[in-house]
């Protein structure tokens, strides 16, 4: 995203609307002019390794894609708003609509440096991912910050002892968030 991007708001009909600075925006497409076409070469940050997508974390721990962050939710909403956060701050997003979904697309071989997992969702909730990640070998240790609306201490300390690397309730502070991830 251009560095003109500020962040985004959600309309009251669901509808995500980004944020930009004027002329940040216009100041940037000026620099534009004078580097490499955009169809040359993609930025280093959505690189990928085609030897780190072939191996599945479930078969052989691969290592993890350089700066990929998995976001689990069920409300795209959600996804879409933590997607365009963690895309500014420089990371590359993979987005899944829930729990069944994310662990499919790790068996599948995709392999993150962390994931952002919602704790209520169809199929399987948050518990259930990361009980499923926690008791796989090769999985065990990719950090997972649970979010959710359940503010209560009892959910809080139920995903700790789960073994989850952070816990953060809605609405949250977006630094809050990103500093379990770096």
């Amino acid at each position: 995203m251009p560095p003109a991007f500020m962040g985004c708001t959600i309309l009251g009909d669901g509808e995500i609307v980004p944020l930009v600075h004027a002329m940040g925006l216009l100041r940037w497409i000026d620099n534009r002019g004078s580097q490499p076409s955009q169809n040359q070469a993609l930025p280093s940050r959505f690189a990928q390794s085609s030897d780190a997508m072939a191996q599945s974390p479930y078969a052989k721990a691969a290592p993890a894609q350089k700066n990929l962050i998995m976001v689990v939710d069920d409300s795209i909403n959600v996804r879409r708003f933590l997607a365009l956060t963690l895309e500014k701050a420089g990371y590359q997003v993979e987005q899944a609509k829930d729990g069944q979904d994310a662990i499919e697309k790790l068996q599948g071989g995709l392999t993150a440096q962390a994931v952002i997992c919602e704790m209520e969702m169809p199929r399987l909730d948050g518990y259930g991912f990361l009980s499923h990640v926690r008791s796989n070998p090769s999985c065990k240790h990719l950090p997972v910050v649970m979010l959710t609306s359940r503010s209560g201490d009892k959910h809080r300390q139920l995903a700790m002892n789960m073994g989850a690397t952070g816990y953060f309730s809605k609405p949250f502070q977006q630094q809050e968030l990103l500093q379990p991830l770096q």
